[in-house]
Formats: C-alpha cells, sequence, structure tokens
C-alpha cells in the first residue's frame, strides 16, 4: 500500500448511479443518482448500502446496463468545485456530476493529486490510484444550462471550458482491491506519497 501524505478532507457524499444518467444526445437525468450512507468498493467498481440492500452502480462490472468496459470504474469530486459550478450555473446540488465520493475540500485539480488518494476507512485503507480527468459532457453543461435539448459543443464552448480541467470530477481506479473496502461519510481522504 502507498503511503499516505497530506489529508485533503472527509468524505461528505457517497453515491450510486442505479441507472445510467446521461443519454448520447438525448439528455441528462439526474433522477438515477442515489446518495447512501455508506458504500463497498472493490476491483468491480463500487455497491451502496439503502434500504437494506445493496445497490450496484452503474459502472460496476457487474450492472445489467453493461457500461462498465472499464473506462469509469469509480469517481471523485471535491466541494470546492461544487461552490464554483453553483456560483456559474446558480442550483447545482452536491452530488449533481454524479461522482461517487464526493470530498469536503477546496478545488483540486489533476496536478494537486499525484499519483492518487487512499481513503483511511474502518476496514482498512483503500487506494484511488491514476486519477484523471472526467470531461464534461453536453447533456451535463446543457442540463446546467437549463436547455431544452442538447447544445452544440461549439454553442457552449466557454462553459465546457470552465467545467473541464477537473471541476467536473475525476475518475480514479480502484482495480488493485481484491477484497471489498468499506466506506461510510466522515471517513478521511489523503494525499498519496
Amino acid at each position: 500500500m502507498a503511503s499516505k501524505g497530506d489529508l485533503i478532507g472527509k468524505i461528505v457524499r457517497l453515491q450510486v448511479q442505479r441507472v445510467p444518467i446521461k443519454a448520447r444526445g438525448e439528455g441528462y437525468m439526474p433522477g438515477g443518482i442515489l446518495a447512501v450512507d455508506r458504500a463497498s468498493i472493490d476491483a468491480w467498481g463500487m455497491v451502496g448500502w439503502h434500504d437494506g440492500a445493496w445497490i450496484l452502480d452503474s459502472h460496476h462490472k457487474a450492472h445489467p446496463s453493461g457500461r462498465a468496459g472499464g473506462k469509469r470504474p469509480l469517481s471523485v469530486g471535491f466541494t470546492g468545485h461544487y461552490v464554483a459550478m453553483d456560483e456559474r450555473f446558480g442550483g447545482v446540488p452536491l452530488g449533481l456530476a454524479g461522482e461517487n465520493i464526493i470530498i469536503e475540500s477546496p478545488e483540486l485539480w489533476l496536478d494537486d493529486l499525484g499519483v492518487g488518494l487512499i481513503v483511511e476507512a474502518t476496514t482498512g485503507d483503500l487506494l484511488l490510484e491514476r486519477p484523471r480527468v472526467a470531461a464534461p459532457c453536453r447533456e451535463f453543461t446543457s442540463y446546467l444550462l437549463n436547455l431544452d435539448e442538447v447544445a452544440e459543443r461549439s454553442d457552449i464552448k466557454d462553459e465546457l471550458d470552465f467545467l473541464g480541467a477537473g471541476r467536473r470530477g475525476y475518475i480514479v481506479a480502484a482495480d488493485h482491491a481484491p477484497e471489498p473496502v468499506g466506506l461510510a461519510v466522515g471517513d478521511e481522504v489523503f494525499l498519496v506519497i
């Protein structure tokens, strides 16, 4: 396991996407996002505990939507980015972008994250590695702008640029975790050194 560096902050929200929340060219449907108090993460992805049952995230390898594909197994976001999005667009509730883990922290950029993060959970530490920017999509951006249909990329270039570089969130990997690690709201998150 990698070593823990500086404390970034605590997890303030865990959530799963019960179903895919965007349909290319058709729109963004955040009703599929479900906040959970605890989650379990392993190499296959994330599941969240809700109403006495485990709910698969739509990017989990076992989810029937078949969206896993290894492209976006898990994602993280920061409260500082939500403050900036809310100031720009208004009415952006925490979690709207669909990240699995949201951490209380000022805005952090890819260079700040280095090789990854370590979540210190009661069931053990979880390494979230190889962070990369979750590119903002036309569907999410059009939703933030309250547009009736999905805008062309050229019409929302400034907004896509604003959401880019990580403000929309980061994709991380936990494929080294053969055993599930349980996470809860309040768990602390550290940089990897």
